[in-house]
């Protein structure tokens, strides 16, 4: 599958755990046992001295975590996907904040030099892998390095010119376009993590695979396939998190993270208190769990939108007004209800947790496209489709108005709400065919132009990094073009741009889409993330529901 594939048909849940690494902490040894010793210069009897006591041995804080899917190797360099341990185990340079700005972790100091299009990371003098290795800055220019000659997604660096090491600890990327897709893309996520180049030569791809060395909070003791993995703690890690107060090893011990990919299993391990964190939580838990005061609910607003793909070059969907009608016509509120409020009506065509979201675009979008059946109906009689016969239908000479939309069976929202979304546009005379495939197949039909509807999802924080794969006339060549569009994409792919440069650039873009209507916003996702009371000082932060360990504990 490539990776635009991948991107488009699956929400790619990438949660990042971040850390530096430092000095190796040590526990003092409990005081020894002293043996009574007897006196012999009295012939009165003396007490016996009190044995020192032993200090109880620390009781080991261990976490459990349940998630649906099982990682395909545990080398960020080699997989296609990641996932929770990811997270754990890897380091980038910096992380993202709770408003999502970038932010130093491994790296003491990042610089975003637009100007120069550059990046610059400081190395602390001090960080180490978990197994103790060094890491400066000819370490970070090996991990890249080996990243461009390994990595599926090598393809993340490709306007990058060469690498300048300045000094042992300070490495200076120099990009011959924008800087802007690395430093938001590669720097903050553990697609950026730091790994031990030499161990991975010395034990070979296939072996560092299973068992990767890296600088994160944890590191891999144990995976057996199929069940488990248990991650214990990293005493050579450190961090430069600003959000965190303990920037050493972590509190907890070991993480067992546990893979159940049947949602009710799952849920049902959980609610026995057999795990303290669930990831991946099943809808039909959501109420359950909310009424549960030893339950927290933590909320992830998903990195893309859900909506109907509409190909723009088939009659009758070439004409404005018809697809201004679909849109019209969907009533987002009633969608959210019947997915049981785990999901944001929505209106644009851009996520609250992408980069570059201007909220007032949505928020205007919100009343210019609010739910009207009657302008939906003006709207299909101006473009003279008509229901001349009362059968409910819409016609135009003779021709009834009867769609075909495609509904992926493997994203349960979308296959979910197909029967509502054919409710809603019978009532203003469109006849909709409901035909169920795989989001893969599905995904090809698009590509070739092959449909005339399609429910669909995308997801990706990075708008370089997914928009132009849909809407750019040949990068993504699915029907819709527009130059104004193109040249705007292009021009934050190929030019530096300050965040707030780019803010404006896909306010345009959005504006664009908004006006042409090449698809149809329905909701952004809702996902959450279910922690028992016991779990204290866990942190959530976005876009993609990062957990950090830092300064957790398990105190039942």
């Amino acid at each position: 599958m490539t990776k635009l594939q991948a991107v488009l048909i699956a929400i790619i849940v990438i949660i990042a755990v971040a850390a530096t690494v430092g000095l190796v902490l040590t526990r003092k040894p409990a005081p020894p046992v002293t043996t009574p010793t007897p006196t012999m210069t009295s012939p009165s009897p003396t007490p016996a001295s009190t044995p020192t006591a032993v200090s109880p041995k620390p009781k080991k804080m261990t976490l459990v975590i349940v998630t649906a899917g099982e990682p395909e190797g545990l080398d960020i360099q080699q997989v296609e996907s990641s996932g929770i341990v990811h997270t754990l185990i890897y380091q980038p340079l910096g992380a993202f904040d709770s408003n999502i700005n970038v932010v130093p972790d491994l790296a003491s100091e990042l610089i975003l030099d637009v100007e120069g299009s550059a990046i610059i990371a400081k190395i602390p003098k001090d960080a180490k892998f978990s197994n103790g290795d060094p890491i400066d800055a000819y370490v970070v220019k090996a991990t890249v390095e080996r990243y461009l000659n390994l990595s599926p997604y090598a393809g993340d660096w490709a306007m990058l010119d060469h690498i300048e090491v300045l000094d042992k600890y300070t490495i200076k990327f120099v990009f011959n376009g924008s800087p802007n897709y690395v430093w938001t893309v590669n720097i903050p996520t553990e697609w950026g993590g730091i790994v031990n180049v030499k161990v991975a030569e010395e034990v070979g791809n296939a072996k560092f695979n299973e068992l990767p060395i890296a600088s994160g909070p944890f590191k891999v003791k144990e995976w057996v396939h199929g069940s488990h993995i248990i991650l214990v703690k990293n005493e050579y890690y450190r961090t430069n998190l600003p959000f965190v107060k303990n920037r050493g090893p972590p509190k907890i011990d070991e993480v067992i993270v546990r893979f159940i990919a049947d949602d009710l299993t799952r849920a049902s391990e959980f609610l026995a208190g057999k795990a303290d964190i669930m990831l991946d939580v099943p809808v039909d838990v959501v109420d359950e769990l909310k009424k549960n005061p030893n339950i927290k609910l933590y909320k992830v607003i998903d990195t893309g939108i859900h909506y109907i793909q509409v190909n723009v070059r088939k009659p009758p969907l070439d004409d404005l007004r018809v697809r201004q009608a679909i849109m019209y016509a969907i009533n987002r509120s009633a969608i959210a209800e019947a997915l049981e409020d785990t999901v944001i009506p929505w209106y644009t065509f851009m996520s609250p947790t992408q980069m570059c979201f201007n909220k007032s675009v949505e928020e205007w979008a919100e009343k210019y496209y609010a739910y009207n059946p009657e302008k939906a109906k003006k709207l299909l009689a101006e473009a003279g489709w008509v229901d001349t016969d009362g059968d409910g239908i819409a016609d135009k000479d003779g021709k009834p108005l009867v769609l075909e939309l495609l509904v992926p069976t493997d994203i349960p929202k979308l296959r979910r709400i197909a029967p509502l979304i054919q409710s809603m546009l019978a009532q203003v005379g469109i006849k909709v065919e409901l035909r169920e495939f795989k989001s893969e197949y599905i995904g090809e039909r698009i590509e070739k132009w092959d449909f005339e509807l399609a429910l669909y999802t995308h997801s990706f924080h990075e708008p370089a990094g997914i928009l132009p794969y849909i809407w750019h006339s040949e990068l993504g060549n699915l029907t819709y073009s527009n130059p104004e569009v193109d040249k705007l994409l292009e021009e934050d792919m190929n030019k530096p741009h300050t965040p707030e440069e780019r803010v404006k650039l896909y306010t345009k873009v959005q504006m664009h889409l908004l006006h042409d209507l090449p698809g149809i916003p329905l909701f952004v996702d809702i996902f959450y993330i279910a922690a028992w009371n016991w779990v204290k000082n866990l942190y959530v932060i976005p876009p993609y529901g990062t957990l950090y360990l830092n300064d957790a504990e398990v105190v039942k």
